[in-house]
């Protein structure tokens, strides 16, 4: 599934203040998205009714790849349809834990589950739709990715953060890091 980039084109020219070509502007809006997605780990787009299979790590909790997280719609163990299971922010908990199943003394399959959910936001934060404007527009302001340019007697030096590379700088980072979805977990006690 093809998601939608973060901004659109009459945005970009909007912030470019000049008028954009729009295939090279849905292009450079798709590929700041996309790097912003990798990034962060986290489509941010609203998804409706997504299914995730996930292996059971903690006994306690199911932690949900995807946030904000709006609605849980079903919870699946092979053919078994579970509801004893409580949505708290992006974790499912269930009273006696994860390890077992009604009517079971232990979990079949390896302990995978599967979870179909809705995440998102309606609308994309402000801040994520900036740094998405700010890679496209270097992008398309120095499509070439020239560091300097020189003709006769005029001379353009373009700045490290206007390469276009499509690559994310600490600043970006910084105001993305809210959004990104950390890899592994440690419990302190």
């Amino acid at each position: 599934m093809a998601l939608p980039p973060f901004a659109t084109a009459a945005d970009l020219a909007a912030v470019m203040q000049a008028s954009v070509d729009a295939a090279a502007a849905d292009l450079a809006l798709a590929s700041a998205s996309a790097v912003i997605r990798r990034w962060t780990r986290q489509t941010i787009t609203r998804v409706v009714d997504d299914v995730a299979q996930l292996r059971i790590i903690d006994c306690d909790q199911l932690v949900l790849p995807q946030r904000p997280v709006e609605s849980v719609s079903q919870v699946m163990v092979n053919a078994l349809v579970l509801t004893d299971w409580v949505l708290s922010g992006d974790r499912l908990l269930r009273t006696g834990g994860w390890r077992y199943l009604p009517g079971t003394s232990s979990y079949p399959d390896r302990g995978i589950v599967q979870v179909t959910y809705t995440h998102g936001w309606d609308e994309i934060p402000d801040d994520v739709r900036g740094v998405c404007l700010d890679l496209a527009s270097a992008t398309l302001s120095n499509p070439a990715m020239l560091r300097q340019e020189a003709i006769d007697d005029y001379s353009r030096t373009f700045a490290a953060e206007s390469l276009g590379l499509g690559g994310l700088s600490d600043s970006h980072k910084e105001l993305l890091g809210d959004y990104r979805r950390r890899v592994g977990t440690a419990r302190l006690r």
